[in-house]
């Protein structure tokens, strides 16, 4: 028989929301086959987690550690346990077959209703099952979320698309908070207000970063691209990018250090952001790339110009070398709109440099950020002098041709790609 695509409603709902816990909660309310599937996984992760306690650990919190450190979920059992709520799933897990183990329902019948005792969103004790209590969590100093400092009130300066956040010892945070951290004018805004104040002396270094493990910057708007582009309003976008590039410069020669934390997702116009900090540290899960034509359309944030002052600059100060290897190799970062899959090939491609740093655990990644920042002060760091671009002219030109030449005939690049 023919294979045809399966269409399930469960799945088209949890596709459109957010959060982890509502998109499982998509799949336990619906009713047709893809829903009883993910249902009877995850109660069936649900029983056999629990009763694995204390086979293989006291409490619930090294099993979801392991989830998520060994595995790559997003949460672990008893964390997504807890989303849903413990004793309104004990229920339906009983109806379905699934019997929890029994600690579980003394657990709530004892007035404990989560596996996690927690202070806002932070975890601060975790149930034991064997002296029936909370265990305290001990804070690993070496862990700095964004999210517990703005619990406890530190947000300096907020609009809809970004947050300045005071993360102590003189350095303020920029976080990001559209859709996948893509760049707005607010973001442009709340990154030039951090700017202007740590060129006051309100603030000695800046932080671009976010707890989301996901995206760090999927890119600039489409949406608002596309539209403008549509609209033929040609001025607001050569604004916008003017804007982008105004910004990118204005980090490179900052007089107060700016450190980019990027992990996950690191496209387009966020690795253009990335490059112009005065260092990085990145998560060793990185996904960085010029991906613009892709899309349809052309890098044009500062990100080739970083390319050619990382790339062919060094290349050019020997005597006598030869451009064109380096100038290919740029070409072909854009032109094939390739993807670095981890830092250290980031660092190989050129999107990092030799001084930028890589975080194995992205629970230290904010941590070591602004430690990297409050080194750089206490090693007097200072920004870098301008330098020139070099220009390879017109033979280097009509290699470049050539070579897009070749791409299209072999089929690599569309007809439109070819033209622009």
């Amino acid at each position: 028989v023919e294979p045809a695509k399966p269409r399930f409603d469960s799945v088209g709902k949890a596709r459109k929301l957010e959060t982890l816990s509502e998109k499982i909660n998509a799949f336990i309310k619906g009713d047709d086959r893809a829903a009883t599937f993910v249902k009877a996984i995850t109660f069936q992760s649900f029983m056999y987690a629990s009763k694995l306690i204390p086979e293989i650990s006291d409490t619930p919190k090294p099993i979801d550690d392991a989830m998520r450190w060994g595995f790559g979920h997003e949460a672990g059992p008893f964390e997504i346990w807890d989303m849903l709520g413990v004793s309104k799933m004990i229920n339906e897990m009983e109806e379905t077959g699934f019997e929890p183990a029994p600690w579980v329902k003394t657990m709530v019948q004892s007035g404990h209703n989560t596996f996690y005792q927690y202070d806002g969103d932070r975890k601060i004790g975790t149930y034991n099952p064997s002296i029936g209590e909370y265990d305290p969590i001990p804070q690993n100093p070496a862990h700095l979320f964004v999210k517990d400092q703005k619990q406890k009130g530190n947000v300096v300066s907020q609009n809809t698309d970004a947050t300045l956040v005071d993360m102590g010892d003189g350095v303020c945070l920029v976080e990001f908070n559209t859709k996948m951290n893509v760049l707005d004018q607010g973001v442009f805004e709340m990154i030039n207000r951090a700017l202007d104040k740590s060129e006051s002396g309100e603030f000695e270094g800046v932080i671009i970063g976010t707890d989301d493990t996901y995206a760090f910057c999927a890119g600039a708007n489409l949406g608002m691209i596309l539209m403008a582009a549509k609209m033929g309003q040609w001025d607001m976008l050569e604004g916008a990018i003017k804007t982008l590039q105004d910004v990118g410069m204005r980090m490179r020669y900052s007089p107060k250090p700016v450190v980019i934390a990027p992990a996950g997702l690191c496209l387009g116009g966020g690795a253009e952001i990335t490059m112009h900090a005065s260092r990085v540290v990145a998560a060793a899960e990185l996904y960085v790339g010029q991906v613009e034509i892709g899309v349809g359309v052309i890098p044009a944030g500062g990100g080739t110009k970083e390319l050619l002052r990382r790339i062919i600059n060094p290349v050019m100060r020997i005597k006598d070398a030869i451009g064109l290897p380096a100038m290919q190799q740029i070409f072909e970062l854009i032109g094939m709109a390739k993807i670095a899959t981890s830092a250290e090939e980031a660092r190989q491609l050129g999107f990092l440099g030799s001084s930028d740093r890589i975080v194995m655990n992205r629970d230290h990644l904010i941590a070591e950020a602004k430690k990297e920042v409050l080194h750089m002060l206490d090693t007097g760091w200072h920004p870098p002098a301008p330098e020139l671009i070099y220009a390879g002219g017109r033979d280097m030109l009509a290699a470049l041709r050539s070579g897009m030449a070749m791409f299209a005939s072999g089929g690599y690049i569309t007809e439109y790609e070819h033209t622009h």
